[in-house]
C-alpha cells in the first residue's frame, strides 16, 4: 500500500488478546498478521471518526 506519509504505531496486546486472535484466525482461515492488520485498520478508522466528531 503506497501512501504519501509513513506512520508508525505500536500496539500492546494481552496474552488473552493474542490467544483470541489465534483462535479467530484459525476459525476464519486467515493469517494472524492479516487479521491483526484488519483489527488495527478498524481501530484507526474509529479513532479517526471520533476526531471528526469531536
Amino acid at each position: 500500500m503506497a501512501t504519501d506519509k509513513f506512520e508508525h504505531a505500536t500496539f500492546y496486546l494481552t496474552k488473552d488478546q493474542v490467544e483470541n486472535i489465534k483462535k479467530l484466525a484459525k476459525e476464519n482461515q486467515i493469517s494472524r498478521s492479516a487479521l491483526v492488520r484488519m483489527i488495527i485498520r478498524e481501530y484507526l478508522a474509529r479513532q479517526d471518526g471520533d476526531k471528526k466528531l469531536g
